[in-house]
């Protein structure tokens, strides 16, 4: 006799096909997924409460709905909304190729940060624009979203903490599902199971030392954000000088030697035919000087807010977080070290602070210098002009009220350096020592150890011997070189420092246990503190396995004679089966030999709901059901002809 166990809450029929359904684990929220790429976020009651959605332009998969966030991954991308805000918080790419992403495992840890004292200096918003994500770290910090995110490609399995601080990956062949138990992290291929161990990790120094590193890794890149920006401003300003002054000039010979000619006109008045048809024709009766002063003026101007609002402020953050490193050195992974690594980080950074003083006290000498030189060129224009000079716009321009400071004039003329503008492409383009500016990340190989064991296993792990080999290898390659890196080159050298120094974090292969996991549907029950349950479904079998003290052992085996098995999942330890009066529309094809399929399709099924004991059951007539899912608080959401939603209660 059938009983009803499962209560109806929701039967709508959607505008749109639906694709899939996500369940929130702690909250009764779901993400319905819609074949558009279209993700709705509700939450469930007796009716469905739009929160908010999303449109992505590629597929959207692998979508986790936790108390407080959402997210997902389209490609190699990871994308994370505040659930509260309905705001984007994160977007960062989880591995650094093209793979697809099949799964994303988040494994939630623990930390507390340092105290709120020791980085007030460091959470303030920065007062520019132009570092919007700024806010998306002070997030992180405050709603303390701390989790190490495993995703899983065609070839490997990377690992970050929160989207954002690349820490490693584990090269595998071949593993279709991870799962996460405790300090385990378990890796099922068809015919085997790898467990490794994750504890490290979760270590609370380890956990601080690794929230301090992603704190340092946004601030890198809003560092190298800031660059962009000054570069793009700088390209404007010598596009604009190349275009309407350099580049004219040039037929009065050799690049190099145009001031002379200039400096010789402005010395003794000897002005030739060239120079007088460049006055004339160029400069005279437009508004081409002004233009370039106001553009100029406003790019170098950009400049400035940038550096005093956005660059320098960074720098200055950068150096509290290095100076919290250098100063715990009391941590486990300090405990033995001699020198620590982040005091040559702090070197170069405080100069590349230098550095960008002086760069902000050039760009202003150089933006006087190129506004008294456009009003000798407005001077020089009028004056080589046969018209009247009322009626030309070089008279009516507010350069022309401007008096000329010869001696600054002089100056600018005679120096090649400063009047091809290579004063600021050096900053960009030139070479730099890389005596002067090589960051030098070097941990002290042979360490006496005096702690224990298990300290002795975490130093050995965040710093490894082939790491050191590798960053002393290449420091002696460097070295030698005649010529280093520019700029932006040094900030991603800094870069590449911090990956070093992180990609550290290596899971420990615990065990390998050989089991047959051919199947077309793998199902994990809630884990507990020491074990799990896992259901394979195989020819339309179900094979249960139980995980307990690092083995599985084969616990049962259910199989239907009058029903073909669609789904599996697990609420509260139980097993919950969907299953279907007849096969899928190809099986049951091929099966009767069946020709006319468009017939076939229109057989009307009936969908069955499940306790693994068979003796309750939800029935329901249907064309074909597309999805079910269960969610941890008892609700079940069922896909039904592709656009029918319907909604139960355990």
């Amino acid at each position: 006799m059938e009983s009803q166990s499962f209560s109806p809450m929701l039967d709508r029929v959607m505008a749109q096909e639906i694709q899939s359904v996500s369940w929130s684990k702690t909250m009764d929220v779901c993400a319905i997924l819609y074949v558009n790429n279209q993700l709705e976020i509700c939450r469930v009651s007796e009716q469905l409460q739009r929160m908010f959605m999303i449109q992505e332009d590629d597929a959207i998969s692998n979508i986790i709905v936790e108390s407080t966030f959402l997210t997902y991954n389209v490609g190699n991308k990871l994308f994370l909304y505040h659930l509260a805000s309905h705001q984007k918080i994160i977007q960062s790419t989880l591995i650094k190729n093209s793979d697809k992403i099949t799964q994303m495992l988040l494994v939630q840890v623990n930390v507390k940060i340092i105290k709120e004292l020791e980085l007030q200096a460091a959470i303030i918003p920065l007062s520019t624009t132009n570092l919007k994500n700024w806010q998306n770290l002070c997030f992180l910090k405050q709603q303390q979203i701390n989790n190490i995110i495993f995703s899983l490609t065609n070839r490997q399995i990377a690992y970050n903490f929160n989207g954002i601080l690349h820490l490693g990956e584990i090269e595998h062949k071949g593993i279709i599902e991870l799962y996460q138990l405790q300090n385990e992290l378990h890796c099922f291929s068809d015919s085997t199971v790898e467990i490794y161990d994750i504890s490290l990790m979760k270590h609370q120094q380890i956990l601080k030392y690794i929230q301090q590193l992603s704190y340092l890794n946004e601030l890198f890149c809003f560092l190298k954000t800031s660059i962009l920006l000054i570069n793009t401003q700088l390209q404007d300003i010598f596009k604009c000088y190349q275009l309407n002054i350099i580049g004219p000039l040039v037929a009065f010979g050799p690049q190099e030697s145009i001031n002379s000619h200039i400096l010789k006109f402005y010395q003794k008045g000897d002005c030739s035919q060239e120079l007088v048809q460049f006055f004339q024709k160029e400069l005279y009766n437009t508004k081409i000087l002004q233009k370039m002063d106001d553009n100029i003026t406003n790019s170098f101007n950009n400049i400035q807010e940038i550096i005093q609002d956005s660059l320098m402020n960074v720098l200055s953050r950068i150096l509290i977080i290095l100076n919290f490193f250098i100063q715990s050195k009391n941590m486990p992974f300090y405990q033995g070290l001699h020198k620590t690594p982040f005091e040559e980080l702090q070197q170069t950074v405080q100069k590349i602070q230098k550095l960008f003083s002086r760069f902000q006290i050039e760009c202003h000498q150089t933006k006087l210098h190129l506004r008294n030189f456009f009003v000798w060129l407005n001077l020089c224009a009028i004056k080589a002009g046969n018209e009247q000079e009322v009626e030309c716009e070089n008279v009516n321009s507010p350069l022309n009220k401007i008096e000329v400071d010869l001696s600054k004039l002089f100056d600018f003329l005679k120096d090649n350096h400063l009047f091809q503008l290579r004063n600021l492409q050096c900053f960009y383009q030139g070479k730099i020592s890389p005596k002067t500016f090589f960051t030098k990340v070097v941990v002290q190989k042979n360490i006496e150890f005096k702690q224990t064991e298990n300290i002795t296993k975490i130093l050995q792990n965040v710093f490894k011997d082939s790491y050191v080999d590798n960053v002393k290898q290449k420091q002696h390659q460097i070295e030698y070189e005649e010529s280093f890196e520019t700029v932006n080159s040094l900030i991603r050298e800094l870069q590449n420092n911090l990956d070093k120094i992180a990609i550290n974090l290596k899971p420990h292969l615990r065990t390998k246990i050989n089991i047959d996991l051919s199947s077309s549907i793998l199902r994990f029950s809630e884990k507990s503190e020491e074990s799990y349950l896992i259901s394979v479904l195989k020819d339309n079998t179900i094979i249960q396995y139980t995980y307990q003290q690092q083995g599985f052992v084969k616990s049962n085996k259910i199989q239907f004679n009058n029903k073909f098995i669609k789904e599996l999942q697990y609420f509260d330890g139980k097993l919950i089966i969907l299953s279907t009066n007849q096969q899928k529309s190809n099986e049951l094809a091929r099966t009767n030999q069946q020709k006319d399929e468009g017939l076939f399709n229109q057989l009307q099924l009936t969908a069955y709901i499940s306790s693994v004991d068979l003796e309750t059951q939800n029935k329901f007539e249907c064309h074909s059901i597309k999805d079910l899912q269960v969610s941890k608080k008892g609700l079940i959401s069922i896909i039904i002809d592709s656009k029918k939603l319907i909604i139960l209660s355990i």
